[in-house]
């Protein structure tokens, strides 16, 4: 019995087929090459005027705190060990938040998600379960409304950092001098 290589045999025939000169197989595509990169736009429009409304509102709150955009959802929350992490980090790997708002330790206070206009039925159920994780967190999570761009910053923080701090809070303040 042969001992053939199937996709090597039949990347060959298709060479032969539409003409083109075999390639060695030792010799993979850079992707570099074949798909030069380019920079993107990190945040849309909506997202832009989000964030700024964002930032200030986080500096009432917390002033020299972060306002980090995009987070991996494993970013923001622990899970106890007991269990395989591997297999957590599989089913919500791929989950992200829209902002993050965290104090000047690095913790994040709260969560902003952005509604998405008509999500297909995956996208819905990964938003699904990316709001069941964030409501077992002792994380404020909110939805992001277009109509906030025009509130004040103080009225918006009051919206967004709902929950209280813990009473051994510290909060690193400047202090004047």
């Amino acid at each position: 019995m042969r001992n053939l290589h199937l996709p090597r045999a039949m990347s060959a025939w298709l060479s032969r087929l539409t003409g083109q000169p075999a390639r060695p197989a030792n010799d993979a595509p850079d992707t570099v090459m074949h798909w030069p990169p380019t920079a993107a736009r990190v945040l849309m429009s909506s997202e832009r005027h989000a964030y700024k409304c964002l930032s200030q509102a986080l500096a009432l709150e917390h002033p020299k705190g972060f306002l980090l955009a995009h987070v991996p959802l494993h970013k923001l929350v622990r899970v106890p060990k007991h269990h395989s992490y591997r297999e957590w980090l599989s089913r919500t790997g791929l989950l992200t938040v829209d902002f993050a708002l965290c104090d000047e330790h690095g913790y994040a206070r709260a969560v902003i998600v952005m509604p998405a206009a008509e999500d297909p039925s995956r996208h819905g159920r990964k938003r699904e379960r990316l709001l069941r994780v964030l409501a077992a967190t002792d994380l404020s999570v909110t939805q992001w409304e277009r109509d906030w761009q025009n509130e004040s910053s103080e009225r918006l923080r009051a919206m967004l950092f709902t929950k209280p701090r813990g009473a051994g809070y510290f909060a690193d303040v400047p202090q004047a001098h």
